[in-house]
């Protein structure tokens, strides 16, 4: 598996060899009917995936019942030249002074497989057992993929809606996405992923609703969706002024 950032370093290595006494020259002569050629060997350059964080945010809050919340969304971008599959995801919640508070695994991304040039949203919130709200400083990701030679099912998303619920003390999330999921595939799709990034007026990503549909849809089949997973920092309420929604059909 390839990790997050990486990049392929190419060394061009070349010999001079002389040959010489004091005050004499020694030269080699060439056959009238021979040519000298000079080789250089040069190595293909094989395309590969590059996965990179084009976007990142996370925060921490405290809840009614006093227990500590982090968060963490990304925005990734491929930007090799190869389609790039998603592996192995882990978010690290570290304090000040570099250590780890906490971490959470067991990630997807969406889409799955990410083409060259486009993006994938990871989201993910959680509690810090054992530490209060100030304790925590920032997040980091990890992530592996593998360069492959596949696409990605990806499923249109119609009529989306941002639905601002910072308002409401009890609402769950202080947005809600909205929206009709269309397979404009000829497959069926049977294991449908959803995802939301939320941006404000500058384009700065705010947070990443995540979900699935629960039924399957054949080809031109369409069902609607609504997204308030996970819990997102009540301080980006009243923010977000524009959403994108990606959807694929996820398979081994």
């Amino acid at each position: 598996m390839r990790k997050l950032l990486f990049g392929l370093t190419f060394l061009s290595v070349g010999f001079l060899a002389a040959c010489g006494a004091e005050e004499s020259t020694t030269s080699t002569k060439v056959d009238d009917n021979e040519t000298q050629t000079n080789t250089e060997q040069t190595e293909e350059v094989k395309a590969e995936a590059s996965i990179e964080v084009f976007q990142e945010t996370y925060g921490v809050w405290t809840d009614s019942i006093d227990s500590v919340w982090v968060h963490y969304s990304a925005e990734v971008k491929n930007n090799g030249e190869e389609a790039a599959s998603i592996g192995d995801i882990q978010v690290n919640f570290e304090g000040a002074d570099g250590s780890v508070l906490g971490t959470d695994t067991m990630l997807s991304a969406t889409p799955g497989i990410i083409q060259p040039g486009e993006t994938a949203y990871i989201t993910t919130s959680t509690t810090l057992d054992g530490y209060a709200e100030t304790d925590f400083a920032k997040a980091s990701l990890n992530l592996d993929f593998d360069s492959v030679q596949e696409e990605a099912q990806l499923l249109k998303a119609d009529a989306t809606k941002l639905v601002d619920l910072s308002a409401d003390e009890y609402a769950y999330s202080p947005y809600k996405v909205t929206g009709t999921i269309i397979n404009d595939s000829e497959e069926k799709s049977d294991d449908i992923r959803i995802a939301s990034g939320l941006y404000d007026a500058e384009g700065k990503l705010l947070g990443v609703l995540e979900g699935s549909l629960q039924v399957s849809l054949n080809p031109e089949g369409k069902a609607g969706f609504e997204l308030t997973y996970p819990e997102l920092p009540k301080d980006i309420g009243g923010k977000a002024t524009e959403v994108k929604v990606k959807a694929y059909n996820w398979t081994w």
